[in-house]
């Protein structure tokens, strides 16, 4: 029995998996079920682009590829058996998601299994999915990519993946695919990848990374389960009302650039720079204007009406996101950001003196923007300035006027703030719930306050490791953005309890309702 999931599983074989030869191999990609607690969190379907983008790729080289996300199903099952599936574990946690012999059912007819794990909270399903596929189909080749999956490859290994990207992999995973195509079984000479060999985990640095972002190929949007997505009306990033949650939303996700500016200790970028094994993915490269607007063109065909984009810094070449925006008002799309708008790019110097740059916002807004994530990330500035890249000025910037701007465009702004840093005073983080409630006032239509947790793959996750700043007892797998998983100068029950105090002080009480809404086992 899996403590983790309560599922039962055989034990795993010694001897690695028999990967039978492939002429012409069906991929499957895939998202595992989900996992949260109880007390806290909204359920979201995750569709994340990364799977998109893969499909994509090796669809374009003639390989037969579907998608299956194990909280969503597919036209075989009711959401009732996916998505509002909710199964008690034994240690409090619900998992959610389809049952395990369904998923097994799905996929029986593929060759090569594929498995996104981008967070750290999604460890333990994916562990189970591994499990359960190779140890049904030890014939089968599981790989796997995401932020998540390179940073604990042992781990993954050992559940049964075969093979574990490093970097972007839309051309490995298609130089994969032709490896199987001649008959062979041999990725040893792939680049960007890790494998077990001889017992030992091998890495193959990432090789040459990809500036031209126009040959990355049109997500496969088409293969998720549309429908499903849209009538469950729960977008990552999403400002719904409560009524809109008894509405379908046709709403899907773009990515235009790649990379940022800034190497923010907490962030994946930080894990991303030069000499990584990744590759120096971290970089910020994007698409040209002509690239995004056929893939929108694209989108448009689907009947999405919402867009949520997930540049990590939308705005890092100013004069190309006005040229961006401008393309795209003909569209009439409701556009909304997810990742966060540095602040710095909503600012410009007018004659040595830093002003709200009105032009870029008022093109937003006649693109279509209603709402925007401001990544204020600290109220303190020898915060911000240490561990944040100094992205953000407070001297300078006047972010409650950003605010009331904002909004006097039609454009929902959101407050998102990191606590417990750490070295992080009481009277640092007493500044950043002042801060919060100003911007409140200005006219926030809501704040965020996530605690600051070392992921591995970033250069916070390694000091912490370093400076042995890691709290007794804590799993990897259970790092959540939720819970202190670090030793700082506050006590870390005083940094979850306020955490918690200041969001439910601070926000409106029809937001909470409706995070409150989304959570597991929420009528």
């Amino acid at each position: 029995m899996d403590m983790q999931t309560g599922i039962r599983v055989k034990k795993k074989q010694e001897s690695s998996p028999l990967i039978k030869n492939i002429r012409e191999p069906k991929f499957l990609l895939m998202y595992a079920p989900q996992r949260f607690n109880l007390r806290f969190g909204a359920v979201k379907p995750e569709a994340s682009l990364g799977n998109l983008y893969l499909a994509g790729a090796l669809r374009d080289a003639g390989f037969q590829v579907n998608i299956l996300d194990c909280c969503l199903g597919n036209e075989r099952y009711s959401l009732e058996q996916s998505f509002y599936r909710q199964i008690p574990l034994q240690n409090g946690m619900v998992r959610i998601g389809m049952a395990p012999e369904d998923i097994l059912r799905e996929v029986a007819e593929y060759d090569v299994i594929g498995i996104s794990s981008i967070f750290t909270p999604q460890t333990y399903m994916v562990e189970e999915i591994l499990r359960l596929i190779s140890q049904a189909y030890p014939e089968k080749l599981i790989i796997m990519g995401g932020i998540n999956a390179r940073t604990q490859t042992r781990r993954f290994f050992d559940a049964g993946a075969h093979l574990i990207c490093l970097s972007e992999a839309e051309q490995t995973v298609v130089e994969i695919g032709d490896i199987l195509r001649k008959g062979s079984r041999d990725f040893s000479g792939v680049s960007g990848i890790s494998f077990i060999k001889d017992g030992r985990i091998q890495i193959n640095q990432a090789g040459h990374i990809e500036d031209n972002l126009d040959l990355l190929p049109i997500p496969a949007r088409d293969l998720l389960p549309l429908d499903r997505i849209w009538e469950i009306a729960r977008p990552h990033g999403g400002v719904l009302t409560v009524g809109q949650l008894d509405k379908p939303l046709p709403y899907g996700s773009l990515q235009t650039s790649r990379g940022c500016p800034y190497v923010c200790t907490f962030c994946h970028i930080s894990g991303e720079q030069k000499g990584a094994d990744t590759g120096y993915i971290g970089k910020f490269r994007f698409q040209s204007v002509e690239r995004v607007e056929k893939e929108l063109a694209s989108i448009k065909n689907l009947g999405i009406e919402d867009i949520y984009i997930e540049d990590d810094s939308l705005l890092a070449r100013k004069k190309r996101a006005l040229n961006l925006f401008r393309m795209m008002i003909k569209f009439g799309f409701n556009l909304g950001d997810v990742n966060g708008i540095n602040l710095s790019h909503l600012h410009k110097n007018e004659g040595g003196r830093i002003v709200i740059d009105e032009e870029m916002l008022e093109t937003m807004a006649e693109a279509g923007f209603k709402r925007l994530s401001f990544p204020v990330e600290s109220g303190s500035q020898r915060v911000v300035d240490k561990w944040a890249s100094g992205k953000i000025n407070h001297e300078n910037y006047d972010i409650s006027a950003l605010i009331r701007k904002a909004n006097s465009l039609g454009i929902t702004v959101s407050s998102c703030y990191l606590i417990g840093y750490p070295d992080e005073t009481y009277e640092e983080l007493l500044t950043t719930i002042l801060v919060a409630k100003k911007h409140m006032d200005a006219g926030s239509e809501y704040v965020n306050f996530t605690i600051v947790t070392p992921f591995p793959g970033t250069a916070l996750y390694d000091h912490a490791v370093q400076n042995d700043l890691l709290l007794p007892g804590v799993e990897i797998a259970d790092l959540d953005w939720l819970w202190p998983s670090m030793k700082t100068l506050m006590d870390p029950k005083y940094i979850e309890f306020v955490s918690r105090k200041a969001w439910e002080y601070l926000n409106k009480p029809e937001r909470i309702e409706i995070i409150r809404s989304m959570a597991p086992g929420a009528e």
